[in-house]
């Protein structure tokens, strides 16, 4: 969690000592088994949901994370126009709220600050633009509603930032914790990978993206069980499904299940096994491997979650040997979108 939202909002909340900083608590309460059951009812009867007034989220802690997106980009507006440098921020309601101190005077690279230099780069061009421009991004006038030429809003900029950190925070932690999970299992598999980390100087990410075993381990890991339990795309024409005499109909709408797909041994010999060298000459269709989806819509985040499970990963592994303090059997939540395992020991 610290690292998404560094990445995200520019704050750390060191979530592990302290569980009740309010992005941690808001994040957990939008996570909750609760919203599984939410999801669940949206999708198999959404006029129910319509009609008992169910959210996907928890419109509190929805309200607090687009409260927290917009207070950043109006404290580092103010700050540029004051300023004239691209400064690290955080806002009387940040400070107030999540007991932060206000840093001035150095530029920010989070995802944030990617939205604002986007903005910034097409005003240099010419455009109107929704930071130093008009409208205003505080303003509450319905214009901030409508795309300005083409350039994102106050509010679109805050669905972007809280759907970038929600996107990457559960998947990746969960992915994580099955890595650690397995690796704990096949203690072999590990002394391999802890062998390898050794030869490193540092952890950059030029000396992880080589290091062929720890992304075998990654990409097993996620074969094994991909955070992410379903996908939905719809269809864009008939199709026949092969000799089944079944069409699929155009604008149909297709579940996909990574994990079904990945489990099937026509694709996959010795399915249920953690092997990562079959990663060293993979010879998969392309389509039999879908933890991030595929095709146009493919995940936009994929680059960014496997770089941050490498980091994680290759530190973790280094410093410190993992076993299992009994034998243990993965357990999951109910109704969750994102396979995330109980709690382990």
């Amino acid at each position: 969690m610290d690292a998404i939202s560094a990445c995200a909002y520019g704050i750390n909340p060191g979530s592990i000592n302290n569980l009740d900083h309010p992005i941690v608590t808001h994040a957990k309460r939008m996570l909750s088994e609760v919203g599984g059951f939410r999801i669940l009812l949206l999708l198999l009867a959404p006029w129910l949901a319509k009609l008992l007034k169910v959210e996907l989220f928890d419109t509190n802690s929805v309200d607090y994370f687009d409260e927290l997106t917009k207070q950043i980009l109006k404290e580092r507006k103010a700050m540029r126009k004051h300023l004239g440098v691209q400064c690290k921020c955080v806002s009387v309601f940040i400070s107030h709220h999540i007991h932060y101190h206000i840093f001035i005077a150095k530029r920010r690279t989070d995802f944030i600050q990617l939205m604002i230099d986007s903005e910034k780069s097409d005003n240099d061009l010419g455009y109107n633009n929704n930071i130093d421009g008009e409208p205003d991004p505080e303003s509450t006038d319905t214009a901030t509603k409508r795309p300005t030429n083409g350039k994102m809003t106050a509010d679109e900029m805050a669905a972007q930032g809280i759907a970038f950190f929600f996107a990457g925070f559960d998947t990746t932690a969960a992915a994580l914790t099955h890595a650690i999970f397995y690796l704990s299992v096949h203690p072999e598999c590990q002394q391999i990978l802890y062998d390898e980390l050794k030869t490193c100087e540092d952890f950059t990410y030029e000396t992880l993206v080589h290091l062929k075993y720890l992304n075998a381990v990654i990409n097993e890991t996620l074969r094994l069980t991909p955070s992410i339990t379903r996908m939905q795309r719809e269809c864009l024409q008939d199709y026949n499904l092969g000799n089944t005499g079944i069409t699929i109909p155009k604008g149909a709408s297709v579940e996909i299940y990574p994990y079904a797909i990945h489990q099937d041994p026509d694709y996959w010999p010795n399915p249920n096994d953690f092997l990562p060298d079959r990663w060293f000459k993979p010879s998969h269709h392309p389509c039999a491997y879908l933890p991030f989806g595929g095709g146009p819509r493919i995940c936009v985040g994929q680059r960014f979650a496997i770089s941050v499970m490498r980091v994680c990963l290759a530190k973790l592994i280094y410093k410190f040997e993992f076993t299992l303090a009994q034998t243990h059997k993965l357990e999951y939540y109910l109704c969750n979108p994102v396979m995330s395992p109980k709690k382990l020991q």
